[in-house]
């Protein structure tokens, strides 16, 4: 795989890969599941549970793409990209979530590379990643990938500007593509299964 969708000493009990349209509520179940503070770090605001479900309706909206960190076939980490229409029309923004239990692992890390392959062979000039100021981590994330950061409006704005895309970056996202639909087929069947245990 890339090199940008790794990282050194990470905890490996899980696996990244692309929601499919058809999970966008994996990507609501795992959004519920975070607590006050990671939604408030999230969203920026306090969210309901109702807007949660609004909001993740639209993750299979054209252009968008979220990749999951799946554990036991659910998800627990997710790194959303999504067109930044109206700022960048060669831009994106992108915005991550991590559950409790499994932040200080790397995964955020990992999620970045994956959503800066992605955005490279999207043709995407421009990430954008806005987070809390006293989002440390984020902002080590971002800083880790070359990004520019600035205050603005009582937020940190991380500017990030992917490489070309080559070769490499589009075998990996074409094979990363054929393992998703057999890795979703086999996520399903643990969680129905795990469905059936309870």
């Amino acid at each position: 795989m890339l090199n940008e969708a790794q990282e050194a000493g990470a905890e490996h009990i899980g696996l990244i890969r692309r929601l499919l349209t058809s999970e966008t509520y994996l990507l609501r179940e795992h959004l519920q599941r975070l607590d006050h503070e990671a939604r408030h770090r999230r969203f920026g605001h306090n969210v309901s549970d109702d807007f949660i479900n609004r909001y993740a309706a639209h993750a299979g909206d054209f252009g968008n793409v979220t990749f999951g960190y799946f554990v036991d076939g659910e998800v627990r980490a997710v790194a959303e990209l999504r067109p930044d229409i109206l700022m960048h029309r060669d831009g994106a923004e992108v915005a991550f979530s991590v559950e409790r239990p499994f932040v200080n692992r790397g995964i955020a890390t990992q999620l970045m590379g994956r959503v800066i392959r992605t955005a490279r062979n999207r043709g995407f000039r421009h990430l954008i990643l806005v987070c809390l100021p006293d989002n440390a981590k984020m902002q080590a994330i971002a800083r880790h990938y070359g990004a520019e950061l600035k205050v603005e409006d009582g937020s940190i704005i991380a500017d990030i500007v992917p490489k070309d895309p080559d070769y490499q970056s589009w075998f990996s996202e074409i094979l990363d593509e054929r393992m998703t639909y057999l890795q979703s087929a086999l996520d399903l069947q643990k969680r129905v299964r795990g469905s059936i245990a309870l």
